[in-house]
């Protein structure tokens, strides 16, 4: 349910949400359901905000009964490095909220159980989003420092393994609990079970966002005249799907392309291997194209 715009940014309220608000309500929890609320909206703020700053669009906000999600248009071509400081805005903001009411506090002799809890939600909430497993904030700063080494879907894969690994080991957590205590932690279960399929979903869609990093770069070049240039020398018999996982978002590349006497064969851009794909496949060489 849309309930806001805030500078152009419209706040979606999800229906499960608003039923979680009602049961704790009931429940005389309504103070801290809206003190979840504000820290999660706050964290969210923080990730369009920094979206916002370097250049992207972002359409609106939804928040979630555990978490929430800033839809940011072409995200998914962006650098690692805006990728990584848009991730961290969200536990930075969460940090820094923490902070200032910890020394409110301290300074205003406010120590009652409702602000330590809003300071405690918030701690929380950064720690939990640093874990390095996706879709968490955590996993999209690993993804991002792994895209600078390794290819874009060998990072997701490891950010995403690392997602399954939690959601077991909370499982196993709950599991414990009960054979210890007969308890079942709801929050445990379903933070598993969360971490568990977005992981799955992450996967899916990480081997379309080349497609849109290509999209991306043509539109930059058409429109700026001109683009940072990396050169590449290859030799002729290197597989396209070598070539294709060195691309990065941020950069344009022009091939040099040698035989095994390292003598030039021809010259290839990035463009050119893209559009060469669907007809040689991935596993054709990249003298292949040059001889198309």
């Amino acid at each position: 349910m849309r309930v806001a715009n805030v500078a152009g940014i419209d706040l979606i309220v999800s229906y499960w949400f608003i039923a979680m608000i009602l049961f704790f309500s009931l429940a005389g929890m309504m103070v801290k359901v809206l003190l979840v609320f504000s820290a999660v909206l706050w964290h969210e703020l923080a990730h369009a905000g920094a979206a916002i700053a370097l250049g992207f669009s972002v359409r609106e906000v939804e928040l979630l009964p555990f978490g929430g999600v800033a839809r940011i248009e072409g995200l998914g071509a962006a650098s690692s490095k805006s990728e990584m400081i848009i991730a961290a805005a969200g536990p930075a903001a969460s940090v820094v909220l923490a902070a200032i009411v910890y020394s409110s506090m301290f300074y205003f002799n406010l120590w009652t159980e409702i602000w330590d809890f809003f300071y405690k939600a918030n701690i929380m909430l950064a720690i939990f989003n640093m874990i390095p497993g996706l879709p968490l904030d955590g996993g999209r700063i690993f993804r991002a420092w792994l895209a600078l080494y390794i290819d874009y879907g060998k990072a997701t894969a490891i950010a995403a393994g690392i997602s399954k690994c939690v959601s077991i080991s909370l499982v196993c957590i709950v599991i414990f609990q009960y054979v210890q205590g007969s308890t079942v932690n709801i929050s445990f279960l379903v933070a598993a079970i969360f971490l568990y399929t977005t992981a799955k979903s992450e996967l899916k869609v990480a081997g379309f966002r080349t497609l849109r990093i290509m999209a991306q770069k043509k539109t930059l070049l058409r429109s700026r005249g001109m683009m940072p240039t990396t050169h590449l020398t290859v030799m002729e018999g290197v597989l396209l799907k070598d070539i294709v996982r060195l691309f990065r978002p941020d950069q344009y590349y022009v091939m040099l392309v040698v035989n095994d006497d390292c003598r030039v064969c021809g010259t290839l851009t990035e463009t050119e291997v893209w559009e060469g794909l669907p007809k040689n496949g991935l596993h054709a060489s990249i003298g292949e194209l040059i001889d198309s």
